[in-house]
């Protein structure tokens, strides 16, 4: 296949739409730009559909292997002249290789119920930074899914995906209404647990069940009072009092650190929770 070099090029302008809702939306696709985002999606089993590489722009060893890894798996590989993929490239400084991956939901039903188990729940949360950021550290702590109940940001925008670093790939996402999450959280015996400034109890001192889910509400307002509460436990992050508040991303790293190495809670899937992180 020739190289693309018209900026209105088909190809060229579906990219360009998955910066959009809309454009995802109406694809089921969602985009992802760079070497390492594209490496972990493909590790993490993402269904990578098409991928555009600028031969001008797109530097280091590993990427011949990388784009050979991605056309054993079905991808359609398309070479782009500069000014084909600069004008479709959501990074200042682009790196002249992009993809496409199909867009993927779990159904609440068909989540496993082995144990233990630790499920993040988001409700209302807008900025896709820190979605991004829980994604990553839900998957940094095995978290058996993320649930998204009621009017969340979108996971597969491209902010919220890089702020992943690709771990949207790595952790089964569900869509639910509240009161279906909270139907199968009764049915399947899932311990529901809040966190407010204003509950009595530690998070350190809590008792948590084999399979919990942590509730984090929107970075404004975190969870209306009556959803707080249906919940079964509300626990406290303990701070100085000079600070008001934490980052919701902080927040529910915090919180699935401290719900993952209870002692109470420990079994074979339990995630290693050492000081050993990236270096």
């Amino acid at each position: 296949m020739p190289m693309i070099d018209s900026p209105q090029n088909a190809q060229v302008k579906l990219y360009r739409s998955l910066l959009s809702g809309k454009g995802r939306r109406q694809s089921g696709l969602c985009p992802l730009e760079g070497v390492r985002l594209i490496e972990t999606a493909l590790d993490s089993g993402a269904d990578l559909r098409t991928v555009y590489v600028c031969p001008d722009l797109v530097r280091g060893p590993r990427v011949p292997e990388l784009i050979d890894r991605l056309r054993d798996r079905g991808a359609e590989i398309l070479e782009l002249s500069q000014r084909a993929f600069i004008s479709m490239a959501d990074t200042e400084q682009p790196q002249g290789l992009a993809a496409t991956a199909a867009i993927r939901y779990e159904r609440l039903e068909n989540l496993s119920s082995t144990s233990p188990a630790c499920y993040l729940w988001l409700y209302e949360l807008r900025e896709p930074g820190n979605l991004g950021t829980m994604l990553r550290t839900a998957a940094a702590f095995s978290v058996a899914a993320v649930v998204f109940a009621g009017d969340c940001t979108d996971p597969y925008s491209p902010k919220a995906i890089r702020a992943s670093a690709g771990a949207v790939f790595a952790v089964p996402l569900v869509r639910a209404s509240w009161d279906r999450a909270m139907q199968w959280a009764t049915a399947e015996s899932v311990q529901t647990v809040a966190s407010t400034p204003s509950a009595n109890l530690s998070c350190h001192e809590a008792g948590y069940a084999q399979r919990v889910a942590l509730i984090v509400g929107s970075e404004a307002h975190g969870l209306p009072e009556h959803l707080l509460t249906a919940t079964d436990l509300q626990v406290k992050i303990p701070m100085s009092s000079k600070v008001e508040s934490l980052n919701a991303g902080v927040a529910a790293g915090i919180l699935l650190y401290t719900i993952v190495s209870a002692d109470n809670r420990s079994g074979p899937d339990r995630p290693d929770t050492g000081c050993d992180g990236e270096k």
